[in-house]
């Protein structure tokens, strides 16, 4: 049972004028001008930051207030994340729930587990003034987080709230937190944007397989600032993994960092660049997440280089405690060691050319990509990014993986002779998309790679061990 925590909060609003480059902040709701909101949820040791930036509107509290509007409060696509500070959040204690309702007079932010009921807050992601997206009403989220659980364990929840006797709850789901010991297996894949029928048979093979966690490196949707696509695709999950397994993605370069994108996911991190970046221990494995889009630009902006020297900070502890968390993973969007259609692009160069030289310097052991619709993995090497140097012991060089094969079509791909193994999907291929589970153990951390086929009969492709 869980303890029963005192709800303590405290709240900022500061208004200002600047807005999310991609939302500007506008919208046809007559919500409010976007805002800055911080507080510290119940019984959680961090704060959870909404910065101006992102655009978000209409912000506050669980009001607690009886349900006049049942059918425009009754939650809809729950999901969960991860909450926690940029460095050191979580997953086997702290578990994230975040929603949608359709009528945005709805306050109400709870989730009831075993008896004990945790409040958070509300938001309206508002649409784009100009570009894609500009039609389409405004987001209702909400959003609790829940701290405190015990490592392992099935919980079963609700969602929803209001006050006694006029209130309203999702259907009971089941999601468990992460072990603190033993095996443990996630999931990772990228770039659905195409497809959500084929999101959606790879979200079958999450839940068959019964991942702990699923990683996405980006591409989730075509067009980032259009909030129905991301409607679409998470109803082609709901019904799969959607609210029990706990899904963190990275935006793609199709998201551009919008609004919309870090409106659906919770994600760690707090102050001005929340969710941009942020690092956790799983079983084994120290991973880094981050978004890639201002770091692939050509001139660094101050997001980039807050995220640079984050990187590198934290990789730099994690690598003093290898002892304790032996594997180094890194997670981002664009493939730096790719050989589809983008790898000469300038911004994959750049990307390339900056992050490198930092997986060197910190012996990165993997770094898991999208962005090339192939799935491809490399030899461990090391720089220069130029002429990477292959390297016979793993232990020595990092190994570049790419499985981005969600729904996106795929790409023309041609093997580089540091590729150990290219697999494209689609044409004449009995694949319609890739996917890979990790299974990490004290000391190895196993990779296998599966082509995805209608029939659900899925070819192992690659596989690999690395050992610590």
């Amino acid at each position: 049972m869980l303890k029963q925590a005192v709800f303590s909060a405290f709240l900022v609003f500061l208004a200002c004028s600047d807005s999310n480059p991609s939302n500007d902040g506008g919208d046809d709701s007559g919500a409010d001008a976007p805002q800055t909101f911080s507080y510290q949820p119940q019984g959680c040791s961090y704060t959870v930051t909404l910065p101006d930036t992102r655009g978000f509107t209409s912000i506050a509290l669980d009001d607690g207030a009886a349900v006049t509007d049942v059918p425009g409060a009754t939650p809809a696509r729950v999901r969960i994340g991860l909450g926690g500070t940029a460095q050191g959040a979580d997953p086997k204690t702290t578990a994230v729930f975040t929603w949608e309702s359709s009528a945005a007079t709805s306050k109400t932010a709870e989730v009831k587990i075993n008896g004990t009921i945790y409040k958070g807050h509300v938001w309206q992601t508002p649409p784009p003034t100009i570009g894609l997206g500009t039609t389409e009403p405004p987001a209702n989220m909400h959003e609790v987080h829940v701290c405190g659980l015990a490592a392992g364990t099935t919980y079963t929840y609700q969602v929803g709230g209001g006050a006694a006797g006029a209130d309203v709850w999702s259907a009971d789901q089941q999601f468990t937190t992460l072990p603190a010991t033993g095996k443990i297996t996630i999931g990772v894949s990228g770039d659905s944007r195409d497809s959500a029928s084929i999101f959606q048979l790879v979200q079958q093979r999450m839940k068959d397989q019964g991942v702990a966690m699923q990683l996405f490196s980006g591409d989730f949707v075509m067009f980032g600032t259009e909030e129905s696509l991301f409607s679409q695709w998470l109803d082609a999950a709901s019904s799969v993994t959607l609210g029990q397994q706990m899904i963190l993605p990275v935006p793609g370069n199709h998201e551009n960092s919008s609004s919309q994108f870090y409106g659906n996911f919770a994600l760690p991190g707090d102050g001005p660049y929340a969710e941009a970046f942020y690092s956790f221990d799983l079983g084994s494995a120290h991973i880094v997440m981050f978004d890639d889009q201002q770091i692939a630009q050509t001139t660094p902006n101050d997001e980039a280089k807050t995220a640079l020297k984050f990187i590198d900070d934290d990789l730099g502890k994690a690598e003093a405690n290898r002892a304790n968390v032996p594997f180094l993973v890194v997670v981002h969007h664009r493939s730096e060691f790719g050989n589809g259609e983008h790898s000469t692009d300038l911004d994959v160069v750049t990307t390339r050319t900056t992050l490198n030289p930092i997986w060197d310097k910190h012996h990165v052991d993997l770094v898991i990509n999208g962005h090339e619709h192939d799935y491809e993995r490399t030899q461990p090497m090391t720089g220069p990014p130029t002429a990477p140097v292959v390297q016979t012991d793993a232990t020595k060089g990092t190994t570049y993986t790419v499985t981005a094969g969600s729904g996106a079509g795929a790409y023309a791909l041609t093997a580089a002779a540091y590729d150990v193994k290219a697999q494209t999907f689609g044409g004449s291929t009995p694949y319609v998309g890739v996917y890979a589970f990790v299974t990490l153990d004290a000391h190895s951390l196993v990779w296998t790679a599966y082509g995805l086929k209608a029939s659900g009969t899925d070819d192992t492709i690659d596989t690999f061990t690395l050992t610590r």
